[in-house]
């Protein structure tokens, strides 16, 4: 079962959002976390873990050819959880191709809003070459608290054929912040705050997704 966390710009959350998803999902299936990004922010992440006795399994790709090999070795039993890069490669196309669920994060700002249209087109590409419609859902990230309507985005996601949305929302949280710099999910860092309840809430429409 493969999993991309994938768009086409950088800083809209895929690291954070890979390492939350892995650690929740540990519970269901061996997890595996891909390292696709040249800044190699998993790695990172997970250099720190281990200070916390909480390693996870993080791969670095180095070519083509690593990345098909784990592909073909997919199963049910495991999750294969791919953070791409915030870039368009044949990498992070190979990817999206063999994925089961194409996770996009997002916020609601016009910059992003204006990436998510040039990865419809990189997206409609690959549809093209596969022969097969290609769809990723795009979950709100970093968005304020104040944030009630995001009417520009729903209409261009409700227009789009490569786009759904999830309900869920993930806004901006303190402990986002504090559990990134610790290399922890936020569900590891705080139980009790907003944080926490969101990605749960994020994480059960993943697994439904995946019908797991």
């Amino acid at each position: 079962m493969i999993v991309v966390v994938s768009n086409q710009k950088g800083g809209v959350g895929k690291s954070t959002i890979a390492l939350n998803i892995a650690v929740l999902m540990q519970k269901y299936k061996s997890v595996q976390l891909v390292d696709l990004d040249v800044q190699r922010t998993l790695s990172f992440a997970n250099e720190m873990r281990k200070t916390h006795d909480k390693s996870l399994d993080v791969i670095q790709i180095e070519s083509e050819r690593h990345l098909k090999k784990l592909i073909k070795q997919d199963s049910d039993e495991q999750l294969l959880l791919v953070d791409s890069g915030g870039f368009d490669s044949e990498l992070n196309r190979l990817a999206i191709k063999a994925a089961d669920l194409i996770i996009t994060p997002s916020s609601d700002k016009t910059f992003d809003l204006m990436a998510l249209k040039r990865y419809e087109m990189v997206l409609e590409q690959l549809s093209r070459s596969s022969k097969e419609k290609i769809t990723s859902y795009v979950v709100l990230n970093n968005i304020s608290p104040m944030t009630k309507k995001f009417d520009e985005i729903n209409d261009f996601i409700t227009e789009s054929e490569s786009f759904k949305l999830f309900d869920s929302v993930l806004r901006q949280r303190v402990d986002f912040a504090r559990s990134s710099g610790e290399g922890l999910s936020v569900c590891e860092y705080s139980k009790s705050g907003k944080a926490n309840n969101e990605m749960l809430a994020f994480n059960e429409e993943v697994v439904r997704l995946l019908n797991i």
